[in-house]
Protein backbone atom coordinates (compact mmCIF):
# COMPACT_ATOMS: atom_id res chain seq x y z
CA UNK A 1 0.00 0.00 0.00
CA UNK A 2 1.61 3.17 -1.23
CA UNK A 3 0.41 6.33 1.28
CA UNK A 4 1.04 9.76 -0.57
CA UNK A 5 2.00 12.55 2.22
CA UNK A 6 4.25 14.94 0.32
CA UNK A 7 0.87 17.56 0.56
CA UNK A 8 0.13 17.07 4.33
CA UNK A 9 3.93 17.61 4.83
CA UNK A 10 4.38 20.53 3.23
CA UNK A 11 1.44 21.71 5.06
CA UNK A 12 2.88 20.71 8.27
CA UNK A 13 5.99 22.34 7.77
CA UNK A 14 3.63 25.48 6.59
CA UNK A 15 1.81 25.52 9.91
CA UNK A 16 5.39 24.85 12.06
CA UNK A 17 7.06 27.95 9.59
CA UNK A 18 3.89 30.41 10.41
CA UNK A 19 4.16 29.40 13.91
CA UNK A 20 7.51 30.01 14.41
CA UNK A 21 6.90 33.75 12.96
CA UNK A 22 4.24 34.33 15.29
CA UNK A 23 5.44 33.14 18.12
CA UNK A 24 8.63 35.05 18.33
CA UNK A 25 9.62 35.64 21.68
CA UNK A 26 6.87 32.83 23.50
CA UNK A 27 8.09 30.14 25.67
CA UNK A 28 5.88 27.41 23.82
CA UNK A 29 7.63 25.68 20.96
CA UNK A 30 5.99 25.77 17.98
CA UNK A 31 3.74 22.70 16.16
CA UNK A 32 6.50 20.71 14.85
CA UNK A 33 6.26 16.68 13.26
CA UNK A 34 7.98 14.06 15.50
CA UNK A 35 11.66 13.56 15.03
CA UNK A 36 13.14 11.83 11.93
CA UNK A 37 9.09 10.69 10.54
CA UNK A 38 10.05 10.89 7.01
CA UNK A 39 12.65 8.41 7.52
CA UNK A 40 10.90 6.12 9.45
CA UNK A 41 7.71 6.37 7.47
CA UNK A 42 9.88 5.47 4.09
CA UNK A 43 11.06 2.41 5.89
CA UNK A 44 8.06 1.65 7.25
CA UNK A 45 6.73 -2.16 5.81
CA UNK A 46 4.97 -3.75 8.43
CA UNK A 47 1.75 -2.90 10.87
CA UNK A 48 3.84 -2.62 13.55
CA UNK A 49 5.90 0.38 12.21
CA UNK A 50 3.08 2.02 11.04
CA UNK A 51 1.63 1.70 14.29
CA UNK A 52 4.83 3.00 16.01
CA UNK A 53 4.47 6.41 13.53
CA UNK A 54 0.44 6.38 14.49
CA UNK A 55 1.25 6.52 18.68
CA UNK A 56 4.17 9.22 17.62
CA UNK A 57 1.52 11.66 15.82
CA UNK A 58 -1.10 10.88 18.50
CA UNK A 59 1.60 12.21 20.91
CA UNK A 60 2.19 15.36 18.83
CA UNK A 61 -1.89 15.58 18.43
CA UNK A 62 -1.71 15.66 22.29
CA UNK A 63 0.85 17.98 23.00
CA UNK A 64 -0.24 20.40 19.89
CA UNK A 65 -3.60 20.69 21.99
CA UNK A 66 -2.14 21.34 25.25
CA UNK A 67 -0.53 24.16 23.72
CA UNK A 68 -3.67 25.55 22.08
CA UNK A 69 -5.63 24.90 25.60
CA UNK A 70 -2.63 27.18 26.97
CA UNK A 71 -2.66 29.69 24.44
CA UNK A 72 -6.92 29.86 24.66
CA UNK A 73 -6.19 30.69 28.50
CA UNK A 74 -3.52 33.05 27.91
CA UNK A 75 -6.41 34.86 25.37
CA UNK A 76 -8.95 34.92 28.27
CA UNK A 77 -6.41 36.54 30.73
CA UNK A 78 -5.09 39.03 27.69
CA UNK A 79 -8.58 40.40 26.93
CA UNK A 80 -8.64 43.54 28.93
CA UNK A 81 -4.79 44.02 28.71
CA UNK A 82 -4.19 47.19 26.96
CA UNK A 83 -0.45 46.52 26.73
CA UNK A 84 2.03 49.77 26.05
CA UNK A 85 0.88 53.38 24.75
CA UNK A 86 -0.55 52.59 21.46
CA UNK A 87 -1.08 49.13 21.55
CA UNK A 88 -4.33 48.47 19.99
CA UNK A 89 -6.49 46.90 22.90
CA UNK A 90 -7.09 42.93 22.31
CA UNK A 91 -3.83 42.97 19.98
CA UNK A 92 -2.02 40.42 23.12
CA UNK A 93 -5.46 38.77 23.52
CA UNK A 94 -5.75 37.85 19.77
CA UNK A 95 -2.11 36.93 18.89
CA UNK A 96 -2.91 34.16 21.64
CA UNK A 97 -6.36 32.87 20.06
CA UNK A 98 -4.31 33.10 16.57
CA UNK A 99 -1.26 30.37 18.23
CA UNK A 100 -4.62 28.52 19.60
CA UNK A 101 -6.27 27.92 16.31
CA UNK A 102 -2.95 27.44 14.55
CA UNK A 103 -2.05 24.55 17.57
CA UNK A 104 -5.29 22.79 17.08
CA UNK A 105 -5.33 22.87 13.02
CA UNK A 106 -1.86 21.19 13.75
CA UNK A 107 -3.23 18.97 16.33
CA UNK A 108 -5.85 17.93 13.70
CA UNK A 109 -3.67 17.21 11.16
CA UNK A 110 -1.14 15.00 13.22
CA UNK A 111 -4.94 12.96 14.10
CA UNK A 112 -5.22 12.47 10.66
CA UNK A 113 -1.83 11.09 10.40
CA UNK A 114 -2.32 8.44 12.65
CA UNK A 115 -5.41 7.85 11.46
CA UNK A 116 -4.10 7.34 8.03
CA UNK A 117 -1.03 5.08 9.42
CA UNK A 118 -3.60 3.13 12.05
CA UNK A 119 -5.54 2.38 8.29
CA UNK A 120 -1.99 1.02 7.06
CA UNK A 121 -1.60 -1.06 9.78
CA UNK A 122 -4.71 -2.57 9.66
CA UNK A 123 -4.64 -2.82 5.48
CA UNK A 124 -1.08 -4.73 6.23
CA UNK A 125 -2.28 -6.95 8.98
CA UNK A 126 -5.20 -8.17 6.24
CA UNK A 127 -3.39 -8.42 3.35
CA UNK A 128 0.39 -9.80 4.08
CA UNK A 129 1.49 -7.55 2.21
CA UNK A 130 4.51 -5.43 1.80
CA UNK A 131 3.75 -1.34 2.12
Amino acid sequence: MKMKMSGIFSGTAAISIGAALLLGGCAIESPKKPVAIEQRIQSAHTPQDHQNIASEYERQAAADTAAAKAHSEMAQRYKYFTGPKGTAPGAFSSHCDNLAKLYEQAAAENRELARLHQEAAADLSTSGSRQ
